[in-house]
């Protein structure tokens, strides 16, 4: 059985992993007019990973708290 922090993890990477998924489809799609636009979405896309890896490590120390 997993735990608290497991399941809270698995969760929030998995609505991170749909949102980047969803940015990624729409760069497919649309075409920018201004390279701004583009530039904010690869900046939307390079902070939710972070956010990803960051969701990691916090599980990682709460984990390590509770032993």
């Amino acid at each position: 059985m997993q735990t608290f922090n497991g399941l809270l993890e698995q969760e929030l990477k998995k609505l991170i992993d749909e949102e980047i998924e969803s940015l990624r489809d729409n760069l497919e799609v649309n075409t920018y007019d201004e390279i701004g636009q583009f530039k904010y979405v690869m900046g939307k896309v390079a902070g939710l990973k972070l956010a990803s890896e960051l969701v990691s490590q916090a599980t990682s120390k709460a984990d390590q708290s509770n032993r």
